[in-house]
């Protein structure tokens, strides 16, 4: 459910024509609209009721404008001017885009440029191990070999025991199904 209703944003909307040359248009706004801070009505006006918003999909040429800002447009503690960018897109591309849509867009790329650097890097670090780095085998990680377990059990009273190697033994399970009318399994239950 959104924030705003319809009558509000036409009233917003008449509001902003009357005061759009004004620095201060939001506040004045929220006096005439008391139920709105400037802020909400900053960002419902800059990202979904202004009528010049383009929503239309970002196409190649405008995604790699936004890399190219974004990058530009970086402050000395990582933050990103939107209204830059959005400013830049507007100024090459002439259609305004609303700053949600490219925040979206740097984020989602950002997030899959680090999940597609993770794997790469995962792939180099499985073929240094799979790969030997040399030819000598006393080199090579060696898995640790297991013996098998010894009983001795003697086989007459008088005779010296023997070692006797253990084996598990192989239980076979067969399930125990039962049948409906149409020949189909209802249920199938392991025998122990």
């Amino acid at each position: 459910m959104s924030l705003f209703d319809e009558a509000s944003n036409v009233l917003i909307r008449q509001y902003m024509d009357l005061y759009k040359n004004k620095h201060n248009k939001f506040v004045l706004i929220s006096k005439m609209i008391p139920k709105y801070k400037p802020n909400q009505l900053s960002n419902c006006w800059h990202n979904y009721i202004n009528p010049h918003l383009c929503l239309d999909p970002l196409t190649d040429d405008e995604k790699n404008l936004i890399i190219i800002e974004a990058n530009k447009n970086r402050m000395k503690d990582g933050k990103i001017s939107w209204k830059h960018v959005v400013a830049s897109l507007k100024k090459n591309y002439g259609l305004l885009r609303s700053e949600n849509k490219v925040r979206n867009f740097w984020n989602s790329k950002k997030k899959s440029d680090e999940r597609r650097a993770k794997r790469q890097l995962r792939m180099i670090e499985k073929r240094k191990i799979t790969k030997p780095s040399s030819n000598n085998i006393s080199d090579q990680p060696m898995l640790p070999i297991t013996e098998p377990k010894v009983l001795m059990e003697p086989k007459e009273p008088k005779v010296l025991m023997e070692p006797k190697i253990l084996m598990e033994p192989k239980v076979l399970m067969e399930p125990k199904v039962s049948f409906n009318d149409f020949n189909m399994p209802l249920k199938m239950v392991p025998l122990f």
